[in-house]
């Protein structure tokens, strides 16, 4: 394993020390996580200006989770971001670059930095409809801020996207100069397929006609209750689509994703993917699997039931949000997590026409650092 993958899974298991004020009066720009789907940090506010990653060297970001008690920590040293562990120097680390694309004014008054998200440090896109259904009832997934982050360190952001609001938007991101491979769209859980439909397809409609010239569209989305929908996704201009089951456990999934478990079935969620498969094609659909959440082996056999699918696979590192009934779980160690990367890259090498969602290193996943050899 390379070094800086080593230090990376450590971040992602461990955290970070830091002053939560010790970026708030910096004067240089840089992208600012604005917290549009979890509440990653206790008691953080916009006004603490956290960074959305660090930069690591050797192409990796990785999260900014600040956890007590971790042996690494962060301190400026005149204009140097210095990273320490257990109090040594290790490295200076960087801040990602300002998005080009915020800081515009759109025609209803709106800032573009309050309408589109961006992935990990450099990848635009929407996060539409920001809300789930399932909190109403009390069954959301245990793990999951959305709702708290919404109504408070995120509200700034937009939660309607009217077609003009959201064509502007998107053509702010390509008139920008910024590489732009690919949009990528996130969205909450309507309570309905009338209501994804208005609130869902409608603006990804609005974001393939704005796009000139076309490129590829994400979208990360709960399988809709009429699986024909699937198709109206695919002719909104969707190129890929990911279907998150979260846990591959079904009892686990049960009890972690009551929701998701009693309103719509782990079986029907296999069969959701399947279908996104037929209309998509072979690794055009994704399905994401938290490890952490349950025991080593279940998520390997997941991991690989997902591949065997000719599904592409999206993990993610638990992180325990404040708030919610996760909030006191530890993070997976360091061995669970190295161990869990150890069997995606013999995965990978079993699996070779697999990839990954992103063609860079994002914040809280090491998939595209497995696939792309980091693990030597």
């Amino acid at each position: 394993m390379r070094s800086s993958l080593a230090k990376k899974l450590s971040i992602i298991s461990n955290g970070l020390q830091f002053d939560l004020d010790m970026f708030a009066s910096r004067s240089e720009e840089y992208y600012e996580n604005t917290y549009g789907y979890c509440v990653t940090n206790r008691g953080v506010e916009r006004g603490h200006r956290l960074p959305q990653v660090l930069l690591l060297g050797d192409e990796l970001v990785v999260s900014v989770l600040r956890r007590e008690g971790s042996p690494w920590s962060l301190r400026f040293e005149g204009e140097d971001l210095c990273l320490y562990h257990e109090g040594r120097f290790s490295q200076v680390v960087g801040l990602p670059e300002a998005l080009p694309f915020f800081g515009k004014e759109l025609s209803d008054g709106v800032l573009t930095d309050d309408v589109i998200s961006a992935y990990g440090a450099v990848t635009p896109g929407f996060f539409l409809y920001p809300d789930c259904h399932y909190f109403d009832r009390g069954a959301q997934c245990r793990f999951c801020s959305l709702r708290a982050a919404r109504s408070t360190v995120a509200k700034p952001l937009v939660k309607d996207f009217p077609r003009q609001r959201i064509m502007e938007a998107t053509r702010h991101i390509q008139n920008s100069g910024w590489r732009v491979p690919m949009i990528t769209n996130t969205t909450g859980t309507p309570l309905d397929d009338e209501g994804v439909r208005r609130t869902v397809l409608e603006p990804l409609r609005a974001i393939h006609d704005a796009c000139d010239p076309k490129i590829k569209m994400h979208l990360l989305t709960h399988p809709p209750q009429d699986l024909g929908l699937i198709e109206e996704y695919k002719r909104a201009g969707v190129t890929s689509i990911a279907f998150n089951i979260e846990i591959y456990d079904r009892d686990l999934f049960a009890s972690i994703c009551p929701g998701k478990d009693r309103l719509y079935g782990y079986d029907k969620w296999w069969d959701a993917l399947d279908a996104a498969r037929e209309v998509f094609g072979d690794y055009q659909v994704y399905c994401g699997i938290i490890w952490g959440l349950e025991p080593l082996a279940s998520s390997m056999e997941g991991m690989e039931a997902i591949l065997d699918r000719r599904i592409g696979l999206a993990t993610n590192v638990f992180h325990a949000d404040p708030g919610t009934a996760m909030a006191r779980r530890p993070q997976p160690s360091v061995a669970d997590i190295t161990a869990l990367a150890e069997r995606e890259a013999e995965l990978y090498r079993k699996y070779p026409d697999a990839g990954t969602i992103y063609d860079v290193s994002m914040r809280n996943t090491i998939d595209w650092e497995v696939r792309n050899g980091y693990m030597g």
